[in-house]
């Protein structure tokens, strides 16, 4: 069995993943101009969380006049060519975000790029002072999760001891709007397993997707994101059809954006640490690199 506080056993990690994830608090591209409003914003592959998180303080996905940011994540098949051409007819200034052709603000394709996509957005439309929060949050967690911490000592290792042979199911406070599809995604990209995100309606998926094999004993571990009368119904729902029930620890953040991407982040050293116990090495699969080529 792999040891978590062994310095050996991270020599899988051939992209030094846990260097960035210590790193990550300020590590992003900063804004070179002033960029007018109003602002529109959409976002494709690894764009499409941080467009999300965008929306709750830039209300529009496309702007007449302005400047129209399109997040150019990849894997969008040619939809991000058709928002650019819209917003050029619509007499806005596009400022692309992201990899892959020329960009205007380039951002390398990588499992942690969802923060870096924020970060710049955030300081090019005045959010400043969020984004300032989120680092301070994720700068606190570096220092509980890095690998330097032992495992009785660190959460995110405990967490991935918890998940070595269950299937995650997030279940997360309505508040984090899309915040379960981007644990999921991520969970899968950095420990390449699976995870379950529920559909909206969550409630009644708990109780009827589990119910005719509740007592076999899914391997499911519940891993509850926030605390509102929606996450206290689901756990006792979920009780008696999972293994156990995991709650992340409270984010040492403070606002909606902020207490999100502490969670996503916890949720990335978790999946590294659990990657490190398969013995997988949590940089891209080759095949990932092949299918943005394609795509």
């Amino acid at each position: 069995m792999r040891n978590l506080d062994a310095h050996e056993d991270y020599k899988v990690d051939s992209q030094k993943l846990a260097g960035s994830l210590r790193r990550l608090a300020g590590d992003f591209p900063q804004p070179q101009e002033e960029y007018p409003a109003p602002y529109g914003v959409v976002g494709f592959g690894e764009g499409w969380w941080p467009a999300e998180l965008a929306h709750l303080w830039v209300p529009r996905l496309m702007t007449e006049g302005g400047t129209q940011f399109v997040l150019k994540g990849g894997l969008d098949l040619g939809a991000a060519g058709g928002a650019v051409a819209a917003a050029e007819a619509s007499g806005a200034r596009v400022v692309l975000v992201g990899f892959g052709g020329e960009v205007d603000v380039p951002v390398e394709p990588h499992p942690l790029s969802p923060y870096r996509y924020l970060r710049f957005l955030q300081e090019a439309t005045g959010e400043s002072e969020t984004g300032r929060r989120v680092d301070e949050a994720l700068a606190t967690l570096a220092g509980q999760l890095d690998t330097s911490v032992p495992t009785e000592d660190n959460p995110a290792k405990f967490f991935a001891w918890n998940l070595i042979e269950r299937v995650p199911v997030w279940v997360v406070s309505e508040r984090y709007a899309g915040l379960a599809q981007a644990l999921q995604q991520s969970f899968a990209r950095i420990a390449g397993s699976l995870s379950i995100a529920p559909p909206p309606g969550s409630l009644e998926f708990f109780i009827t997707a589990l119910e005719s094999r509740h007592e076999q004993g899914d391997p499911l571990a519940a891993v509850v994101v926030g605390n509102d009368e929606k996450t206290k119904l689901a756990v006792e729902i979920l009780e008696t059809r999972v293994d156990t029930v995991l709650e992340l620890p409270e984010p040492p953040a403070a606002g909606l954006i902020p207490e999100m991407m502490a969670a996503w982040y916890f949720t990335a050293w978790t999946a590294y640490y659990l990657a490190i116990l398969f013995g997988r090495d949590p940089a891209d699969a080759a095949v990932l690199r092949r299918l943005r080529e394609e795509a």
